[in-house]
């Protein structure tokens, strides 16, 4: 498929002129460039403003503490519809460049600059990013942006008395994800991974340690009645299991009831690679429609101090797995988390990152993200090497016949954590 096929869905929705297609990539930066800025960095916001959000009857809270992937935040929505999962602090804070000072009626989210009360319509970026073009960063004039609401059916329990809330959770507006197993070996011995939160969620009783089909199954019945938006696609992850199939087969028999259940929702799962590669098309043969095999760190002497436990796969092993994996699902339906604010030579890193995208692995390129309770010293992703790094996987998308928005489920779909679809569509319409 050539570039010109490849934008048509993009170009269709603006008129064919040059300054349609200038002003509508302007948006889209713009867009990429704030939510860069908000994964990096968060949002901030004062109890007294809690207060006075809370007072209109909107919910506000920060979010779950621990879990799988990034947590600590709540997910907002630009116009456009592109997610983004932005940690908060409780003023004051020295993360955030941003704060919020208002939600209207309507969710809209109003920001002001750290000393300048301005909302988002006024608001540049508060780094001196240039874009490709030599100007300055793209004026944000014309963004909005909107709290997306915490879904109703987290206050209700199924037949067993359990929360919800407790067996799954939404990212973003169409994503329903959750553990089906919280725990991991790792956790023994103190291996897990310094950035991981998986067990937190236990302790702090957020959530449950098994999750059953049955009790999935109630879950999406129940968000889909309160929004039939809700639960396009759905997310399974799981800690790593001591047995050799590493929790495979816990896998199997849920995607496997799911599918049958709800034969139209993609299911995306999340893997460390296991001992036998035959599990792909297993899992494939059920219903798992993508798969996520999670390097995390690309470095390797990094990623030894990082993930004590994990980094003993070798990463000739990871790529053996992505080969497979991508044999079995194809291209666009396999996918890798990325962690950024490690890499000490970025040139190294998208050197890394190129050989992952060459086998037709898709990267949930994500900043660093410090939650409270984990072994994780403070860390922090620089915004400018965020967005250079994005840039050059949605060009390496290009190059090798990639397309994040072919994905059908999972974190890319979702793009919550990872603005990767939001910078191929730039690098794609740059293209036309």
């Amino acid at each position: 498929m050539g570039t010109m096929e490849k934008s048509t869905d993009l170009v269709n929705k603006i008129n064919k002129n040059t300054s349609d297609i200038t002003k509508y990539l302007t948006e889209l930066n713009s867009i990429l460039e704030m939510k860069a800025e908000m994964l990096c960095n968060g949002l901030e916001i004062s109890e007294s403003t809690i207060k006075q959000i809370q007072l209109k009857g909107i919910s506000f809270d920060f979010g779950r503490k621990g879990g799988a992937g990034p947590a600590g935040g709540r997910y907002f929505k630009f116009s456009n519809g592109s997610i983004s999962n932005t940690p908060l602090y409780l003023s004051p804070s020295n993360y955030p460049n941003f704060e919020i000072v208002d939600i209207t009626s309507d969710l809209r989210v109003i920001l002001k600059r750290k000393e300048t009360q301005l909302s988002i319509n006024n608001n540049k970026l508060p780094h001196k990013e240039k874009s490709q073009n030599g100007q300055n960063s793209s004026n944000l004039s014309n963004l909005e942006l909107y709290l997306i609401p915490t879904p109703k059916f987290y206050s209700l329990s199924n037949k067993e008395g359990i929360p919800f809330k407790k067996i799954a959770l939404m990212h973003g507006n169409h994503t329903l994800a959750t553990t089906v197993h919280q725990r991991c070996r790792y956790w023994r011995g103190n291996q897990q991974c310094k950035f991981c939160g998986l067990e937190l969620s236990l302790e702090q009783n957020a959530t449950i340690e098994f999750k059953t089909a049955e009790q999935i199954i109630e879950t999406i019945t129940m968000a889909r009645k309160e929004n039939p938006e809700f639960v396009r696609h759905l997310t399974l992850t799981i800690g790593t299991q001591p047995e050799l199939d590493k929790g495979m087969r816990i896998y199997q028999s849920i995607v496997q009831k799911l599918h049958q259940q709800f034969p139209n929702i993609p299911i995306h799962i999340q893997i460390e690679p296991m001992q036998d590669v035959k599990w792909y098309q297993i899992l494939k043969d059920v219903g798992t429609s993508t798969i996520g095999i999670h390097l995390e760190i690309l470095d390797d002497i990094v990623r030894q101090k990082m993930c004590p436990g994990k980094s003993k796969i070798t990463k000739e092993v990871y790529y053996q797995h992505w080969k497979e994996a991508v044999r079995v699902f194809e291209p666009n339906q396999v996918s890798t988390f990325i962690i950024t604010g490690f890499e000490k030579d970025i040139d190294k890193f998208k050197q890394e990152l190129d050989k992952i995208l060459q086998i037709g692995v898709l990267p949930v390129i994500t900043p660093v993200r410090i939650i409270p309770g984990t072994n994780l010293s403070p860390h922090q992703t620089d915004v400018n090497n965020f967005l250079e790094i994005l840039r050059f996987a949605a060009k390496k998308c290009i190059e090798y016949n990639l397309d994040p928005r072919k994905n059908v489920a999972g974190c890319i779909r979702c793009g919550g954590c990872s603005p990767l679809i939001d910078a191929y569509k730039i690098e794609i319409l740059r293209e036309n």
